[in-house]
């Protein structure tokens, strides 16, 4: 169920990437966002995990839609730089990846992620920085 208070924008319609992942908006709103992706066999590797970039993925869209609740409709980001420790494996289940805005300037921004499973184990943890840029 997505939170009311996520903006219909642009910046939340599905595109290709989205929708290959199955990223499902969970909620958003005063500079946190929370995304889940439901596991399937295709976000698996050859050692039967998921991949690990899928996971980064996931984090950097959670933090995204966390800025963007910040953010006047239609305003667009772009991630600078993104550093994830992963922590544990996951291989089924759903996985849920909670972005936090810890500062927020003109252009910049900084944020804190986790991804967890379904049993809220940590499964990766990072911080990022995101460009803030101007609407044409």
């Amino acid at each position: 169920m997505v939170d009311d208070s996520v903006k219909s924008s642009d910046a939340y319609s599905p595109n290709s990437f989205v929708e290959m992942l199955g990223l499902e908006d969970v909620s958003s709103g005063q500079g946190r966002a929370r995304v889940k992706m439901p596991i399937q066999k295709r976000h698996l590797q050859s050692a039967g995990n998921v991949q690990g970039g899928l996971i980064v993925a996931l984090a950097d869209a959670a933090l995204s839609r966390a800025l963007l609740s910040l953010l006047p409709e239609g305003q667009r980001t772009v991630t600078v730089e993104l550093k994830l420790n992963f922590i544990a494996r996951a291989s089924e289940g759903n996985l849920f990846a909670d972005g936090k805005i810890i500062h927020k300037g003109r252009t910049l921004a900084v944020g804190e992620m986790t991804v967890t499973n379904d049993q809220d184990a940590l499964i990766a943890t990072g911080v990022g920085t995101w460009m803030i840029l101007k609407n044409n």
